[in-house]
């Protein structure tokens, strides 16, 4: 019985995706992945998944990406696949690429110095290189020539799975693991509201395919920098309340930063340790990312829903979880982002 349900999974990727992604590899040899900067568990773990995917088929595959991989997703890629972009380097793969996939990624500026490169090429050779794009963000805007969109998945990882499993290719255990990866940390470990039965059930398949389930949560989470303790031990002295004590608000400069050494990457999952407060709703990190450029992380524990706010600052994200870059130096992000939201706390 248990056999059985474990391929109960929802495939909502239409019959015309499938075939259009299966064209578009079967009619072209040489292919580019890249996400967007300072990558998650999730855009780490597709990018690899996909790699796999059209190795088995006899493709040339390059992962190129702006940033380079943070240090707690190394162990998904011992044999260094992925390379940070360096354009006088990979000129000539540039030039031989035929099809760009971008995962994870519903904003073409978030690819940065790749995003700029594909581009110029395409300026120069209009519609070449074909560009697909595979997210779970919500977006109202097409990227690529093609988009595979779904806010209903947990992740992109888990359309990967879908799309992998309507090929039927078998998953091998390194592409198991980057899956499984990107839908453990992306879901919050299972927690998050984006949490589905496709969630748990996928997860179910790559354990028993034999995915070391326990090494990945202990790589993820179980491996902190002593330098990011420390910064969250001084950021949880220093929350500010408003609402009620329904809203907080904490801020990382980059004067912390350097103190703590840390690189911006080193910071993921700091977001979210506020709204484990007992009666936080809604929590906004600022960090400042130079002195005009603030970027805001806000976090929702479910009842009140934040990407619209976030759009307010031309971001955007999921229901509960969103961001932004406020073009001002930080003090002036925070006072006009705290203002604005609390009336539109009172509002939701």
């Amino acid at each position: 019985m248990a056999k059985n349900h474990i391929n109960n999974y929802e495939n909502y990727l239409q019959p015309f995706e499938i075939a259009c992604v299966r064209e578009v590899i079967e009619q072209n040899q040489r292919f580019l992945l890249s996400t967007h900067i300072h990558p998650d568990g999730d855009a780490i773990g597709s990018e690899l998944c996909l790699y796999h995917l059209l190795k088995s088929m006899n493709k040339q595959v390059f992962i190129l990406n702006h940033s380079p991989v943070p240090e707690l997703y190394r162990f998904l890629d011992p044999d260094d696949l992925i390379k940070v972009f360096e354009e006088q380097k990979h000129v000539d793969i540039l030039d031989q690429v035929e099809v760009c996939f971008l995962l994870d990624i519903g904003d073409w500026e978030r690819l940065d110095s790749v995003g700029k490169a594909i581009s110029r090429l395409r300026r120069r050779s209009p519609g070449k290189p074909q560009t697909v794009c595979i997210d779970h963000h919500p977006s109202e805007k097409q990227i690529a020539d093609f988009d595979i969109t779904y806010p209903q998945a947990s992740s992109t990882g888990e359309i990967l799975f879908l799309l992998q499993k309507a090929f039927s290719v078998p998953f091998n255990l390194q592409s198991a693991s980057a899956l499984y990866t990107a839908i453990l940390t992306d879901t919050g470990s299972f927690r998050f509201s984006n949490t589905t039965v496709n969630s748990h059930l996928i997860a179910g398949r790559f354990i028993a395919l034999g995915v070391n389930h326990k090494d990945i949560y202990q790589q993820v989470y179980e491996k902190e920098p002593f330098a990011k303790i420390k910064l969250l031990a001084e950021l949880l002295n220093n929350l500010h309340f408003e609402c009620d004590q329904k809203v907080v608000w904490y801020v990382i400069s980059k004067e912390m930063l350097q103190r703590y050494q840390l690189e911006p990457d080193e910071i993921e999952g700091v977001s979210d340790f506020p709204r484990r407060i007992d009666g936080v709703q809604v929590s906004v990190l600022f960090t400042e990312i130079d002195p005009s450029a603030t970027k805001i992380s806000l976090r929702s524990t479910g009842k009140v829903p934040i990407n619209g706010f976030a759009q307010t600052f031309g971001g955007g994200g999921h229901p509960y979880a969103s961001g932004a870059v406020v073009e001002k130096p930080v003090r002036q992000a925070i006072e006009q982002v705290i203002s604005l939201l609390r009336t539109y706390y009172y509002q939701n």
